[in-house]
């Protein structure tokens, strides 16, 4: 029964037309250079998504120059004056340039997050790390839907 339910679900997939949200056959684009302010794993990370991306049969060529800042910022202090709650908040400031290196379009993406500061402060920086990662994954989501929409 499991067998037969599993073709059932392969077929119908393959009849109805479906396709992948993000393939590099159905964009528009073509990368031809990508430059950062900053060399770390979070950029590089939003460099490789975009640029798995890049349809090389493309019309429209891209240059693309990315900044990416963040900032902690202390938004709650208990009575002795020591930050009990912190914000992250990530901007990334993407500008887009075609072959003669007019500007096309530039766009801010932007993600916040509150947290509580832990005692121990390794898993302070443990945990903000992976606040900086779950960030920057939203924001090249929506990266990778503004290139899709960009004409």
């Amino acid at each position: 029964m499991k067998k037969i339910f599993l073709v059932l679900v392969i077929i119908f997939l393959n009849g109805c037309g479906y396709t992948p949200l993000y393939s590099s056959k159905e964009s528009n684009y073509k990368v031809i250079s990508f430059k950062k302010n900053l060399n770390n794993s979070l950029t590089n990370y939003i460099q490789n998504s975009i640029e798995v991306l890049s349809n090389e049969n493309a019309v429209k060529s891209l240059k693309i120059s990315l900044e990416y800042n963040e900032n902690i910022s202390i938004i709650l202090k208990d009575s002795k004056g020591d930050p009990t709650k912190n914000r992250l908040n990530v901007v990334i400031d993407l500008s887009l340039f075609n072959n003669s290196d007019n500007l096309i379009i530039s766009k801010k993406f932007s993600e916040s997050f509150e947290y509580n500061i832990d005692d121990n402060k390794f898993n302070l920086k443990q945990y903000e790390k992976n606040i900086k990662l779950n960030l920057v994954e939203d924001i090249t989501q929506q990266i990778l839907v503004f290139l899709a929409s960009v004409k």
